[in-house]
């Protein structure tokens, strides 16, 4: 009987973060967006954004440990932390789409463009020889550019679901607290 009333708060709790998580999520992407496109290609901003969602995770998962009484299984933990992560990036890929599809569709292009120009600053940094950047700049180009369809934005989050279940052991470990023994 006690499960039956933990589960509903279970649920409606991960889900509610992950709303919260989601919505931070379009935000950094329209001010990243609004301030200067190129941010969207920079790996920066892409370890900011990670940071800032599995510190979030974190902070949803010993929330609702608080919640509920001040002990979670990392088994609950791991769980609440996953359905934050995967419904949180579902939302961020669904609004990616109608940013690159509906609000700005040249946005693909530029994107894939300055990604490329990062790539060839890197390669250049690593002292790549010519020929050998000019093809992995083609492939770059034209893997680049299928990342950013529609097709493509959702088979990255199919993969997304990896870094989600990775960062969900990461906050399950942080936020998980065993009951003391009593004895």
């Amino acid at each position: 009987m006690e499960n039956e009333n933990a589960t509903p708060s279970f649920i409606n709790h991960a889900v509610k973060h992950a709303l919260i998580l989601g919505g931070i999520s379009v935000v950094l992407t329209l001010a990243a967006y609004a301030i200067d496109y190129t941010l969207l290609a920079s790996m920066s901003f892409g370890f900011l954004s990670l940071a800032i969602y599995l510190g979030y995770g974190i902070y949803a998962g010993i929330n609702y440990r608080n919640e509920i009484g001040g002990y979670l299984s990392f088994g609950k933990a791991f769980q609440h932390g996953f359905v934050v992560f995967a419904l949180s990036a579902l939302i961020s890929t669904i609004f990616t789409i109608l940013l690159y599809t509906v609000i700005d569709p040249e946005l693909p292009a530029k994107v894939t463009e300055v990604a490329v120009e990062n790539a060839a600053k890197m390669m250049e940094g690593f002292g790549m020889p010519e020929e050998q950047m000019e093809e992995a700049l083609a492939k770059t180009t034209e893997d680049t550019a299928k990342r950013y369809t529609v097709g493509g934005l959702a088979m990255g989050y199919g993969f997304s679901l990896i870094g989600c279940a990775i960062f969900a052991l990461i906050s399950g470990a942080i936020a998980k607290k065993k009951e003391p023994e009593t004895f």
